[in-house]
């Protein structure tokens, strides 16, 4: 077994300073607001729907129609490629919700949760 002291502490504080950075860059890329809409059913019925999620660092918060909203905070527990696996911690929800595993797949400008494409919102200026 390899000591601290027989690497030094330079080679621990860079590989720890590597993997942070590595790991903080996939919740950069998911930062910013995502959304997806549509409509079930003819116009007649008027079956529209709506998801949003924003993802600031590594909190989120998820809001639609039909009415749902939720907040917590995400971590990465697996990563495959373009595949990430988080764990999403939630902290307040209507309906109530569980905290949960999900696969998020992050392409260019889009996203993929649960089978739903969303696409990334245009930063307003404030």
């Amino acid at each position: 077994m390899i000591s601290i002291k027989k690497l030094g502490y330079g080679v621990v504080i860079a590989a720890l300073v590597v993997f942070a950075f590595s790991c903080g860059k996939d919740y950069n890329r998911l930062s910013g607001k995502w959304t997806a809409s549509g409509d079930l059913g003819d116009t007649t019925d008027l079956h529209s729907w709506y998801i949003e999620y924003e993802f600031k660092g590594k909190e989120y918060t998820k809001k639609g129609y039909p009415p749902i909203s939720e907040e917590g905070k995400i971590e990465v527990i697996e990563e495959r490629g373009d595949s990430l696996k988080f764990l999403f911690f939630v902290v307040k929800s209507d309906p109530e919700q569980k905290s949960y595993e999900e696969w998020i797949v992050l392409k260019d400008s889009t996203i993929q949760i649960g089978g739903l494409m969303l696409r990334k919102s245009p930063v307003t200026p404030q």
